[in-house]
């Protein structure tokens, strides 16, 4: 994996309309969460992370393009032509799911000519679709790939299904998600090819994981368990824990629902052996809004802005998300700098 590296970011969330504006303004501690012009059931504003940029009368499959498509534009006009795989995540049971997948892969098409899958897999997404692209990458099926994800809950319909099943933010009801949107792609490329193209390398992919959870929003299973989180964390710090060193930085999609943060100080206890100073954890999701199927993909956005930029808490950084359904992804990232040095790299 080591040949392999992250060359360009891009992202449109509640707080940047770029991936360096959002990079910023996180480690900056700003928050981006207000009164939508959404309503709950009964009458009362929703609070919320949205893009004021979009039209608010805008919902549905149109409202994710329009999330995506500078996103992705982003990174797309710097990598350039070539033989391009192109990877999008949606949310599990995202409404109109046809409509969205047709419009989005529209979007990405006339952007750039690549080869277009799109899939519905949340936050977990990201596991799957990385181990693809490495080997894609790593086997010269492709030039590149671009991977990322889209999410809106800025949508009666989302709002409904979340006050209905008690998951929806309010001052009395703090149990619950901040509703949010955005979207995040990250480009990989051969360090060969990179070069060739006069493009940076800001960060590396040194392992990544997979795993599934017992307990869900609506079961009485344990989150204190948290085997599927521990399972995929271990695997993808494995390269770290052979080498005996650790990550300082740690990236989640924690909301505000007791079971995920439960389920995470489960897996951080055990997982001390590849945690190290600064111990700097942070949730964007807290700050801006829920972050679904663009989670892992602005993780890998901001950690590779901090790099960058020389922001960042600790060269190496462990991003954990994981979907309803009880799927886990976790990637561990480490800066070019790093790496460069043969401190990290896979």
């Amino acid at each position: 994996m080591s040949a392999v590296g992250v060359v360009a970011v891009g992202a449109r969330t509640p707080i940047g309309l770029n991936a360096r504006q959002t990079g910023f303004l996180l480690r900056a501690g700003f928050p981006a969460v207000a009164e939508a012009p959404l309503a709950s059931s009964a009458g009362e504003a929703i609070t919320m992370g949205f893009v004021p940029a979009i039209d608010p009368r805008i919902v549905g499959p149109e409202r994710l393009v329009l999330l995506a498509a500078p996103a992705f534009d982003e990174v797309a006009s710097r990598i350039g032509d070539g033989k391009i795989m192109v990877r999008l995540a949606l949310d599990e049971g995202v409404p109109d799911a046809p409509t969205a997948t047709k419009l989005l892969a529209a979007a990405v098409k006339r952007l750039t000519p690549a080869t277009v899958e799109i899939v519905a897999g949340g936050e977990a997404a990201q596991g799957p679709l990385l181990l693809e692209a490495l080997n894609a990458l790593s086997s010269t099926q492709v030039d590149a790939v671009i991977l990322g994800g889209v999410h809106s809950d800025y949508d009666p319909r989302a709002i409904a299904a979340l006050e209905e099943s008690g998951r929806l933010f309010s001052p009395d009801n703090l149990d619950a998600r901040i509703p949010g949107e955005g979207a995040a792609f990250f480009a990989l490329m051969r360090d060969a090819d990179a070069d060739r193209r006069r493009l940076r390398t800001v960060a590396r992919v040194v392992g990544v994981g997979t795993g599934h959870e017992r307990a869900g929003p609506h079961d009485d299973a344990p989150a204190y368990e948290a085997f599927g989180l521990t399972s995929a964390t271990r695997q993808a710090a494995e390269p770290l824990a052979r080498a005996g060193q650790t990550a300082g930085w740690m990236l989640t999609d924690l909301t505000g629902e007791m079971r995920r943060l439960r389920e995470w100080q489960a897996a951080f206890v055990r997982l001390q052996d590849v945690l190290g100073r600064p111990y700097v954890i942070e949730s964007p999701a807290q700050r801006i809004g829920y972050l679904g199927a663009a989670a892992m993909p602005l993780f890998v956005a901001i950690a590779a802005t901090a790099w960058e930029h020389g922001v960042a808490p600790s060269p190496v950084a462990i991003a954990a998300a994981g979907n309803d359904g009880g799927a886990r992804a976790a990637v561990v990232l480490a800066s070019a700098a790093r790496t460069s040095e043969g401190e990290g790299a896979a």
